[in-house]
Protein backbone atom coordinates (compact mmCIF):
# COMPACT_ATOMS: atom_id res chain seq x y z
CA UNK A 1 0.00 0.00 0.00
CA UNK A 2 1.13 3.78 -1.08
CA UNK A 3 0.77 5.91 1.77
CA UNK A 4 1.07 9.46 2.99
CA UNK A 5 0.40 11.63 5.50
CA UNK A 6 0.92 15.68 5.54
CA UNK A 7 -0.53 18.38 8.15
CA UNK A 8 -0.38 21.46 6.26
CA UNK A 9 -2.20 24.22 3.81
CA UNK A 10 -0.38 24.37 0.56
CA UNK A 11 -0.98 22.47 -2.78
CA UNK A 12 2.05 23.10 -4.09
CA UNK A 13 4.26 22.21 -1.14
CA UNK A 14 1.56 19.04 -1.05
CA UNK A 15 2.42 18.08 -4.70
CA UNK A 16 6.30 18.51 -4.08
CA UNK A 17 6.34 16.03 -1.00
CA UNK A 18 4.55 13.84 -2.14
CA UNK A 19 6.65 14.00 -5.57
CA UNK A 20 9.56 13.64 -3.49
CA UNK A 21 8.28 10.44 -1.57
CA UNK A 22 7.18 9.17 -5.03
CA UNK A 23 11.09 9.63 -6.11
CA UNK A 24 9.84 11.42 -9.64
CA UNK A 25 10.23 14.76 -10.47
CA UNK A 26 7.86 18.03 -10.60
CA UNK A 27 7.46 19.93 -14.48
CA UNK A 28 5.57 22.49 -14.83
CA UNK A 29 3.67 22.00 -11.61
CA UNK A 30 2.67 18.18 -12.68
CA UNK A 31 3.83 15.82 -11.17
CA UNK A 32 3.34 12.28 -13.17
CA UNK A 33 2.65 9.42 -11.18
CA UNK A 34 5.20 6.63 -11.01
CA UNK A 35 3.60 2.97 -12.57
CA UNK A 36 4.31 0.95 -9.97
CA UNK A 37 1.93 3.44 -7.94
CA UNK A 38 -0.49 5.19 -10.26
CA UNK A 39 -1.09 6.13 -13.60
CA UNK A 40 -2.12 9.40 -14.80
CA UNK A 41 -0.81 13.14 -12.76
CA UNK A 42 -1.66 15.50 -10.14
CA UNK A 43 -1.10 19.19 -11.25
CA UNK A 44 -1.36 21.95 -9.08
CA UNK A 45 -2.20 25.68 -9.68
CA UNK A 46 -2.27 29.07 -7.88
CA UNK A 47 -4.79 30.84 -9.09
CA UNK A 48 -4.99 34.89 -9.70
CA UNK A 49 -7.62 35.16 -6.92
CA UNK A 50 -5.15 33.42 -4.24
CA UNK A 51 -7.04 30.06 -4.12
CA UNK A 52 -5.03 26.42 -4.63
CA UNK A 53 -6.34 24.18 -7.14
CA UNK A 54 -5.11 20.52 -7.20
CA UNK A 55 -6.05 18.40 -10.50
CA UNK A 56 -6.15 14.40 -10.08
CA UNK A 57 -6.74 12.44 -13.03
CA UNK A 58 -5.53 8.59 -12.69
CA UNK A 59 -5.83 5.23 -11.79
CA UNK A 60 -4.40 3.50 -8.52
CA UNK A 61 -2.15 0.54 -9.39
CA UNK A 62 -2.34 0.06 -5.88
CA UNK A 63 -4.00 0.48 -2.75
CA UNK A 64 -3.53 3.95 -1.27
CA UNK A 65 -3.76 5.47 2.46
CA UNK A 66 -3.64 9.74 2.16
CA UNK A 67 -4.38 11.09 4.89
CA UNK A 68 -4.69 14.96 6.49
CA UNK A 69 -4.32 15.77 9.84
CA UNK A 70 -6.39 18.34 11.28
CA UNK A 71 -5.05 21.50 12.18
CA UNK A 72 -5.15 24.38 14.77
CA UNK A 73 -5.46 27.06 11.55
CA UNK A 74 -8.88 26.52 9.82
CA UNK A 75 -8.86 26.32 6.07
CA UNK A 76 -11.94 24.63 3.66
CA UNK A 77 -11.35 21.95 1.11
CA UNK A 78 -13.82 21.63 -1.54
CA UNK A 79 -14.03 18.25 -3.27
CA UNK A 80 -15.20 17.20 -6.56
CA UNK A 81 -14.60 13.26 -6.95
CA UNK A 82 -15.76 11.30 -10.42
CA UNK A 83 -14.78 7.92 -9.19
CA UNK A 84 -15.07 4.13 -10.32
CA UNK A 85 -14.56 1.57 -7.75
CA UNK A 86 -13.82 -1.85 -8.87
CA UNK A 87 -13.03 -2.91 -5.33
CA UNK A 88 -13.75 -0.69 -2.61
CA UNK A 89 -13.07 2.59 -1.45
CA UNK A 90 -13.34 4.30 2.19
CA UNK A 91 -13.87 8.22 3.24
CA UNK A 92 -13.06 9.45 6.42
CA UNK A 93 -14.15 12.98 7.72
CA UNK A 94 -13.15 12.90 11.58
CA UNK A 95 -15.10 9.67 13.15
CA UNK A 96 -17.48 9.38 10.02
CA UNK A 97 -17.12 6.73 7.16
CA UNK A 98 -18.49 6.44 3.62
CA UNK A 99 -17.56 3.09 2.40
CA UNK A 100 -18.07 2.49 -1.46
CA UNK A 101 -17.54 -0.93 -3.66
CA UNK A 102 -17.94 -1.98 -6.83
CA UNK A 103 -20.00 0.93 -8.36
CA UNK A 104 -19.39 4.59 -9.76
CA UNK A 105 -19.59 7.34 -7.53
CA UNK A 106 -19.78 11.19 -8.41
CA UNK A 107 -19.89 13.62 -5.50
CA UNK A 108 -18.66 16.96 -4.22
CA UNK A 109 -18.37 17.86 -0.16
CA UNK A 110 -17.05 19.56 1.85
CA UNK A 111 -14.15 19.62 4.88
CA UNK A 112 -12.07 21.39 7.02
CA UNK A 113 -8.63 21.50 8.50
CA UNK A 114 -10.67 21.24 12.29
CA UNK A 115 -10.70 17.10 11.30
CA UNK A 116 -8.49 14.00 10.12
CA UNK A 117 -9.46 13.21 6.48
CA UNK A 118 -8.11 10.56 4.93
CA UNK A 119 -9.23 8.59 1.52
CA UNK A 120 -8.34 5.15 1.48
CA UNK A 121 -8.61 3.48 -2.35
CA UNK A 122 -8.10 0.06 -3.60
CA UNK A 123 -5.96 -0.65 -6.73
CA UNK A 124 -7.53 -0.16 -10.10
CA UNK A 125 -9.99 2.84 -8.58
CA UNK A 126 -10.03 5.51 -11.03
CA UNK A 127 -10.23 8.78 -9.75
CA UNK A 128 -11.21 12.49 -11.80
CA UNK A 129 -11.03 15.25 -9.13
CA UNK A 130 -10.51 18.66 -8.52
CA UNK A 131 -9.79 20.11 -5.06
CA UNK A 132 -10.13 23.51 -4.23
CA UNK A 133 -8.44 24.96 -1.49
CA UNK A 134 -9.07 28.31 0.66
CA UNK A 135 -9.28 30.32 3.76
CA UNK A 136 -12.92 31.43 5.81
CA UNK A 137 -11.83 34.85 4.77
CA UNK A 138 -11.53 33.93 1.24
CA UNK A 139 -14.95 32.44 1.66
CA UNK A 140 -16.07 35.71 3.23
CA UNK A 141 -14.63 37.91 0.87
CA UNK A 142 -15.20 36.06 -2.79
CA UNK A 143 -18.58 34.38 -1.54
CA UNK A 144 -20.35 36.89 0.61
CA UNK A 145 -20.53 33.99 3.41
CA UNK A 146 -21.68 36.28 6.28
CA UNK A 147 -24.93 35.93 4.76
CA UNK A 148 -25.22 32.57 4.77
CA UNK A 149 -22.71 31.13 7.40
CA UNK A 150 -24.95 29.28 9.12
CA UNK A 151 -25.69 27.16 6.26
CA UNK A 152 -21.98 26.29 6.03
CA UNK A 153 -22.17 25.78 10.00
CA UNK A 154 -25.04 22.88 9.27
CA UNK A 155 -23.61 21.46 6.40
CA UNK A 156 -20.41 20.89 8.99
CA UNK A 157 -22.02 19.38 11.14
CA UNK A 158 -24.12 16.37 8.90
CA UNK A 159 -23.13 13.16 9.33
CA UNK A 160 -21.65 12.05 6.10
CA UNK A 161 -23.59 9.10 5.52
CA UNK A 162 -26.79 11.16 5.53
CA UNK A 163 -26.90 14.39 2.93
CA UNK A 164 -22.91 15.42 3.55
CA UNK A 165 -22.92 14.17 -0.42
CA UNK A 166 -23.59 16.80 -2.98
CA UNK A 167 -24.10 14.27 -6.06
CA UNK A 168 -22.63 15.67 -8.98
CA UNK A 169 -25.10 16.24 -12.09
CA UNK A 170 -23.97 16.81 -15.42
CA UNK A 171 -23.34 20.38 -15.42
CA UNK A 172 -20.75 19.60 -12.41
CA UNK A 173 -19.03 17.18 -14.62
CA UNK A 174 -18.90 19.44 -17.56
CA UNK A 175 -17.15 21.97 -15.91
CA UNK A 176 -14.75 19.51 -14.27
CA UNK A 177 -13.94 18.01 -17.61
CA UNK A 178 -13.14 21.82 -19.28
CA UNK A 179 -10.73 22.11 -16.26
CA UNK A 180 -8.74 18.69 -16.77
CA UNK A 181 -8.52 19.02 -20.28
CA UNK A 182 -7.70 22.72 -21.00
CA UNK A 183 -4.24 22.89 -22.60
CA UNK A 184 -1.44 23.77 -20.91
CA UNK A 185 -0.27 25.98 -24.03
CA UNK A 186 -3.35 27.49 -23.78
CA UNK A 187 -2.70 31.53 -23.50
CA UNK A 188 -5.75 31.68 -21.36
CA UNK A 189 -5.37 28.80 -19.15
CA UNK A 190 -5.12 30.66 -15.66
CA UNK A 191 -8.51 32.66 -16.44
CA UNK A 192 -10.52 29.49 -18.36
CA UNK A 193 -9.51 27.52 -14.77
CA UNK A 194 -10.68 30.47 -12.40
CA UNK A 195 -13.48 30.61 -14.44
CA UNK A 196 -14.59 27.43 -13.96
CA UNK A 197 -13.41 26.88 -10.68
CA UNK A 198 -15.39 29.26 -9.26
CA UNK A 199 -18.43 28.09 -11.04
CA UNK A 200 -18.02 24.80 -9.55
CA UNK A 201 -17.74 26.78 -6.25
CA UNK A 202 -20.72 29.19 -6.41
CA UNK A 203 -22.71 26.17 -7.71
CA UNK A 204 -22.09 24.14 -4.57
CA UNK A 205 -22.94 26.88 -2.21
CA UNK A 206 -26.10 28.05 -4.04
CA UNK A 207 -27.57 24.71 -4.17
CA UNK A 208 -27.09 24.27 -0.20
CA UNK A 209 -28.76 27.56 0.16
CA UNK A 210 -31.59 25.87 -2.18
CA UNK A 211 -31.71 22.97 -0.59
CA UNK A 212 -31.49 24.52 3.04
CA UNK A 213 -34.38 27.09 1.92
CA UNK A 214 -36.93 24.68 0.83
CA UNK A 215 -36.20 22.70 3.51
CA UNK A 216 -34.40 20.01 1.84
CA UNK A 217 -32.39 18.41 4.72
CA UNK A 218 -35.67 18.02 6.40
CA UNK A 219 -36.24 15.33 4.30
CA UNK A 220 -35.54 12.06 5.24
CA UNK A 221 -33.79 10.70 2.48
CA UNK A 222 -31.25 7.88 3.30
CA UNK A 223 -27.49 6.69 2.21
CA UNK A 224 -29.20 4.14 0.07
CA UNK A 225 -31.86 6.80 -1.35
CA UNK A 226 -29.58 8.73 -2.57
CA UNK A 227 -27.05 6.36 -3.99
CA UNK A 228 -30.14 4.24 -6.02
CA UNK A 229 -31.05 8.18 -7.35
CA UNK A 230 -27.33 8.39 -8.15
CA UNK A 231 -27.29 5.19 -9.86
CA UNK A 232 -30.11 6.18 -12.33
CA UNK A 233 -28.33 9.44 -12.89
CA UNK A 234 -25.55 7.77 -14.14
CA UNK A 235 -27.39 5.50 -16.26
CA UNK A 236 -29.61 8.26 -17.54
CA UNK A 237 -26.48 10.05 -19.19
CA UNK A 238 -24.00 7.28 -19.88
CA UNK A 239 -24.96 8.02 -23.59
CA UNK A 240 -26.85 10.14 -24.68
CA UNK A 241 -27.13 9.85 -27.87
CA UNK A 242 -29.42 6.95 -27.36
CA UNK A 243 -33.19 7.12 -26.56
CA UNK A 244 -33.45 7.42 -22.69
CA UNK A 245 -34.77 4.33 -20.62
CA UNK A 246 -38.22 4.67 -19.24
CA UNK A 247 -39.15 5.94 -16.40
CA UNK A 248 -40.45 1.99 -15.15
CA UNK A 249 -37.17 0.40 -17.00
CA UNK A 250 -35.03 2.83 -14.54
CA UNK A 251 -37.62 2.39 -11.80
CA UNK A 252 -36.85 -1.87 -11.88
CA UNK A 253 -33.08 -1.18 -12.11
CA UNK A 254 -32.81 0.48 -8.58
CA UNK A 255 -35.77 -1.69 -7.23
CA UNK A 256 -38.04 1.37 -6.36
CA UNK A 257 -41.81 2.62 -7.25
CA UNK A 258 -41.81 5.07 -10.55
CA UNK A 259 -43.45 7.17 -7.94
CA UNK A 260 -40.59 7.28 -5.37
CA UNK A 261 -37.86 7.42 -8.20
CA UNK A 262 -39.31 11.07 -9.48
CA UNK A 263 -39.95 12.16 -6.48
CA UNK A 264 -36.18 11.41 -5.14
CA UNK A 265 -34.47 12.18 -8.63
CA UNK A 266 -36.14 16.14 -8.32
CA UNK A 267 -35.35 16.50 -4.88
CA UNK A 268 -31.76 15.82 -5.54
CA UNK A 269 -31.30 17.19 -9.00
CA UNK A 270 -33.95 19.53 -8.81
CA UNK A 271 -36.36 19.06 -11.84
CA UNK A 272 -37.77 16.25 -13.47
CA UNK A 273 -36.17 12.91 -15.00
CA UNK A 274 -36.68 13.87 -18.36
CA UNK A 275 -36.37 17.33 -18.46
CA UNK A 276 -32.61 16.75 -16.79
CA UNK A 277 -32.06 14.37 -19.95
CA UNK A 278 -33.19 16.76 -22.08
CA UNK A 279 -31.00 19.24 -20.42
CA UNK A 280 -27.62 16.69 -20.99
CA UNK A 281 -28.88 16.38 -24.58
CA UNK A 282 -29.00 19.75 -25.79
CA UNK A 283 -25.56 20.32 -23.72
CA UNK A 284 -24.03 17.68 -25.85
CA UNK A 285 -25.16 19.30 -28.75
CA UNK A 286 -24.03 22.58 -27.75
CA UNK A 287 -20.95 21.01 -27.12
CA UNK A 288 -20.56 19.50 -30.78
CA UNK A 289 -21.60 22.55 -32.03
CA UNK A 290 -18.57 24.68 -30.53
CA UNK A 291 -16.23 22.06 -31.57
CA UNK A 292 -17.00 22.38 -34.66
CA UNK A 293 -17.01 20.39 -37.95
CA UNK A 294 -20.38 19.81 -37.42
CA UNK A 295 -23.62 20.94 -39.14
CA UNK A 296 -27.05 21.75 -37.39
CA UNK A 297 -28.76 19.13 -38.87
CA UNK A 298 -25.47 16.38 -38.26
CA UNK A 299 -26.12 16.94 -34.62
CA UNK A 300 -30.05 16.89 -34.59
CA UNK A 301 -29.96 13.52 -36.64
CA UNK A 302 -27.34 12.07 -34.09
CA UNK A 303 -29.43 13.39 -31.31
CA UNK A 304 -32.59 11.32 -33.13
CA UNK A 305 -34.23 14.60 -34.28
CA UNK A 306 -35.48 13.35 -37.40
CA UNK A 307 -37.51 16.77 -37.66
CA UNK A 308 -34.87 19.61 -37.76
CA UNK A 309 -36.94 22.28 -36.69
CA UNK A 310 -37.70 19.99 -33.76
CA UNK A 311 -34.40 20.21 -33.02
CA UNK A 312 -34.17 24.06 -33.32
CA UNK A 313 -36.87 25.02 -30.85
CA UNK A 314 -35.56 22.67 -28.18
CA UNK A 315 -32.09 24.07 -28.54
CA UNK A 316 -33.24 27.76 -28.32
CA UNK A 317 -35.61 26.62 -25.49
CA UNK A 318 -32.34 25.81 -23.58
CA UNK A 319 -30.25 28.33 -24.47
CA UNK A 320 -32.13 31.42 -25.93
CA UNK A 321 -30.63 31.28 -28.87
CA UNK A 322 -31.03 29.26 -32.42
CA UNK A 323 -28.28 26.68 -32.97
CA UNK A 324 -27.32 28.18 -36.18
CA UNK A 325 -27.02 31.72 -34.50
CA UNK A 326 -23.88 29.86 -32.40
CA UNK A 327 -22.58 28.49 -35.42
CA UNK A 328 -22.66 32.09 -36.94
CA UNK A 329 -20.59 33.20 -33.61
CA UNK A 330 -18.12 30.76 -33.57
Amino acid sequence: MFQFDFSYTDYEQLMNDLAQRMNVPVVNHRLIFPEPIASGSLTFVRLPNGIHVNIVNCKMNQDWLLCRRKMREQFYTLRFHELTIPDTLEIRIGDERLKESNTTRAIAYLTNTLADWAYIGAAGTTYKGIDVLFSPNWLADYLGLQQIDDVLSAYLSLQIENVHREPLDSEYRRLIQEIVEVDDTNPMRLAIIQNRVMLLIERFFLRIYQRRKNSFWNVPLSKADIDRVMQVEATLTKDIFEPAPTISQLARMVSISESKLKKDFKLIYGIPVYEYFQKVRMQAAKDKLLAGGHSVKEVAMELGYSNLSNFTIAFKKEFGLLPSKLLAAI
